[in-house]
């Protein structure tokens, strides 16, 4: 078949996903036509594993999932995790420390089977509406010093520049812990080696995927070693100057253009 041993691994927000949170019907077709001639299809995504799992209706995954921005990987069929990273060492603590500095940010935690919301603002409210999960905004506000499962990853939301501010000096100040710029808004707080091109390693190995076959299309900088890990690494034209950088392809259409759709007509040609 036509796209035999050929892998593609797509981030959601920003690259699958229109801005509306859908998925248009070229891009569905174009996916179902690229499984059907032999490809393999999945996403990675900076959502939790509930929040992609909305989409399996459409997307119908016959391979595993990244989610939680690499933390996590999980069989779709089964619901089974295969692969996950947990945050360690006092990380409540440096929860607490940077809410006392920075009081105005948001904070969500999430462990493996769910979002614990601790501090809100405008932008956790948009990530609720965003993630889908949570239609009628009941959600239960827990305290930062609260027992729970263990965390994989925390998100601090805010403007712009507060998350520019927040690059500049948290990783300096918590070496223990990887950040990555998941969106304008979001900066997160990840176990160290943690991102999703560790995980795409590690799917590769699950699956037997050919890695020198293997796509994956980004747009932020969360994205960044999941394109340098892929075979080829692919950024869409409203990816960040940033990921552009390292891409080894750039496409001339946004999310709003039907990206994947344009991708997977690129791969059928022959022509990237």
């Amino acid at each position: 078949m036509k796209f035999d041993h050929i892998t593609l691994v797509s981030d959601m927000d920003g690259t699958l996903l229109t801005e509306e949170k859908n998925i248009s019907p070229k891009n569905l077709e174009a996916i179902r036509y690229f499984c059907q001639n032999g490809g393999n299809f999945t996403v990675a995504s900076g959502r939790v594993y509930q929040s992609i799992r909305c989409y399996f209706d459409l997307l119908n995954p016959r391979f595993p999932v990244i989610s939680h921005n690499g933390g996590i990987i999980c069989d779709p069929s089964t619901d089974e995790i295969l692969y996950c990273k947990h945050l360690e060492g006092d990380y409540r603590r440096v929860a607490n420390e940077i809410h006392e500095k920075y009081p105005f940010l948001g904070i969500e935690a999430f462990t493996p089977s769910e979002i614990l919301f601790f501090v809100d603002n405008p932008y956790i409210r948009k990530h609720i509406s965003d993630e889908k999960l949570f239609p009628d905004n009941k959600i239960t506000w827990h305290d930062l010093n609260e027992e729970t499962a263990p965390w994989c990853k925390i998100l601090l939301a805010g403007e712009p520049e507060e998350a520019d501010r927040l690059g500049e000096l948290l990783p300096a100040m918590y070496p223990a812990y990887n950040f990555v710029r998941s969106e304008a808004h979001y900066f997160e707080l990840l176990p160290p080696g943690v991102n999703k091109g560790s995980a795409l390693k590690q799917l590769i190995s699950i699956c037997g995927f050919h890695k020198d076959k293997c796509y994956a299309i980004g747009d932020n900088m969360n994205d960044a070693e999941l394109l340098a890990e892929a075979g080829i690494g692919i950024a869409i034209k409203n990816a960040s100057e940033e990921l552009k950088v390292v891409a080894d392809a750039i496409l001339p259409v946004t999310n709003e253009e039907d990206a994947i759709c344009y991708l997977i007509e690129m791969i059928d040609k022959g022509t990237i």
